[in-house]
C-alpha cells in the first residue's frame, strides 16, 4: 500500500513536470521551469527510494547513491521559485549560483563511488537491500555518511527564508490591483511551503529516527518507510493543485517595487491597459490568426510582450485561454464573412480554413464556444443559407 503512495506522487510529478515544460501551447515561464526542475528532482529521489525498497536497486546498481546529491536542490530550488514568482524574475543571477554549491559537494563526494567497478557496487548494494540503516553507516564518499546530517540543516534554513520571502511580501503589498489573482498566487505560494514545511518536519523526524537507530542498532527500514510517506503525499497535493489551478503558474508578471516608497509593492496598471490596448489592435488590424496552428509564444514575440504578461492578460482582462481567445476571432471573421454573403462562392468549411481553423472539429467545438449552437444551427436561425 505504501509503495502505491510512492508511485501515484511519482506520477502525478511528472506529468506536473511534463505540464509545465513540454505541453503545447503552455506558457513555459522561467518560473514554472524552476518547479519542473523540483518535482523531477522528487521524481529522481522517489525512484532511487523505491528502488531500495522493492529491491530492484540489484539491477541497476550504478544508480546507487545518484539521488543524494539531487536531495540538496530541492530546498534552494523551492526557495528560488517562491523568490522568482513574487520578485517577477524571469533569469538566474550569478549569485542564485552559490545556492547549487552542496549540491556540487555532494557530486564531488560520491566520485569514489561513482568510478567505482560494477562488483564493488554490486556488494554494496546488496548490503543496503537487506538494511537500508547500512545506507547511513557506511563510508561511499570522501567523506563520513553523517554529512547527510546537513540536509536537515538545509532544508531549515531555506525553509525560513521561503517563509519570511511570503510575510515581507504579504507587508509590502499595499496594493489592490489585481487582487483576485494575487491572492490566488499568494494561495498556491503559500501551500507550497507548507507543504514543503512538512516534508521538512517529517525528515527532521526521520534524521531523529536514523540517529537513534544508530545508538540501538535497530533496523531502520520502517523508520525510513513511515517517514517518507507524508512527503509523497505532500507532491501528491501540490500536483493534484496545479492541475486544478494551472492559473496561479502566470506569477505577478505587474508586480513592481514603488518608486516613491522602495518598501512597498504595487501593480503596475498603467502598463497593463496599455498591453491591452496593444493586442486588441493588433489582433484587428493584422489579424494574426489567420495562420494555423498559431501559438502564443508566436503572438508573445510579435507584440513584444513577455509570455507571462501576455498570459495574465488573457486570463484576467480578455477571461479566456489563449486558443480560445484566437478562435474568438476567427469565429468571429467566419460569421462577418457569412453575412457578407461569402457562402456564395466558398463553403463554410472553406472559410473555416482561411479564419485559420486547422480541421472540422475544432471549428465546431469553437463556433459552439462562442454561439452556443453549431454553425449549421446558426446559418439556419440566421437565415444565412439563402
Amino acid at each position: 500500500m505504501g509503495d502505491l503512495i510512492f508511485i501515484g506522487s511519482l506520477f502525478c510529478a511528472l506529468i506536473s513536470a511534463y505540464l509545465l515544460l513540454l505541453k503545447r501551447n503552455a506558457v513555459h515561464l522561467f518560473t514554472n521551469n524552476i518547479l519542473a526542475i523540483i518535482f523531477l528532482a522528487y521524481s529522481y529521489c522517489t525512484i532511487g527510494y523505491l528502488l531500495i525498497s522493492s529491491g530492484w536497486l540489484i539491477y541497476f546498481p550504478n544508480f546507487y547513491r545518484t539521488p543524494a546529491p539531487v536531495n540538496f536542490l530541492i530546498p534552494p530550488l523551492a526557495y528560488l521559485y517562491v523568490k522568482s514568482v513574487l520578485s517577477n524574475k524571469d533569469k538566474w543571477t550569478w549569485k542564485d549560483n552559490l545556492h547549487f554549491l552542496p549540491f556540487i559537494f555532494f557530486v564531488i563526494n560520491y566520485i569514489p563511488l561513482y568510478t567505482m567497478s560494477y562488483e564493488k557496487k554490486m556488494e554494496i548494494v546488496k548490503l543496503v537491500i537487506n538494511n537500508y540503516q547500512f545506507n547511513y553507516s557506511g563510508n561511499d564518499g570522501f567523506f563520513s555518511e553523517n554529512i547527510q546530517l546537513l540536509r536537515p540543516v538545509q532544508s531549515v534554513v531555506y525553509i525560513i527564508l521561503q517563509w519570511r520571502l511570503l510575510l515581507k511580501f504579504k507587508k509590502d503589498n499595499k496594493e489592490d490591483a489585481f487582487k483576485e489573482y494575487t491572492q490566488a498566487t499568494i494561495t498556491w505560494l503559500k501551500n507550497f511551503t507548507v507543504a514543503v514545511s512538512f516534508t521538512i518536519l517529517t525528515f527532521l523526524i526521520f534524521v531523529i529516527g536514523v540517529i537513534y537507530s544508530l545508538y540501538t542498532k535497530r533496523n531502520i527500514n520502517d523508520i525510513v518507510f513511515y517517514a517518507s510517506i507524508p512527503v509523497a503525499i505532500s507532491f501528491f497535493y501540490l500536483s493534484s493543485y496545479l492541475i486544478i489551478n494551472p492559473n496561479v503558474l502566470l506569477g505577478l508578471p505587474y508586480v513592481e517595487i514603488s518608486k516613491t516608497n522602495k518598501a512597498s509593492i504595487v501593480m503596475d496598471t498603467q502598463k497593463f491597459n496599455e498591453e491591452v490596448g496593444i493586442i486588441e489592435r493588433y489582433l484587428i488590424q493584422e489579424a494574426p490568426y489567420f495562420k494555423q496552428n498559431y501559438t502564443i509564444s508566436e503572438l508573445s514575440l510579435e507584440l513584444s510582450i513577455p509570455l507571462k504578461s501576455l498570459s495574465f492578460i488573457l486570463n484576467n482582462h480578455f477571461k479566456k485561454n489563449f486558443n480560445d481567445f484566437i478562435n474568438y476571432y476567427r469565429v468571429a471573421y467566419i460569421v462577418d464573412r457569412i453575412k457578407a454573403g461569402d457562402l456564395k462562392n466558398y463553403t463554410l468549411y472553406a472559410l473555416a480554413s482561411k479564419a485559420g481553423f486547422s480541421n472540422k472539429t475544432s471549428f465546431v467545438n469553437a463556433f459552439k464556444k462562442v454561439h452556443n449552437c453549431t454553425p449549421s444551427q446558426y446559418l439556419v436561425e440566421n437565415e444565412a443559407i439563402n
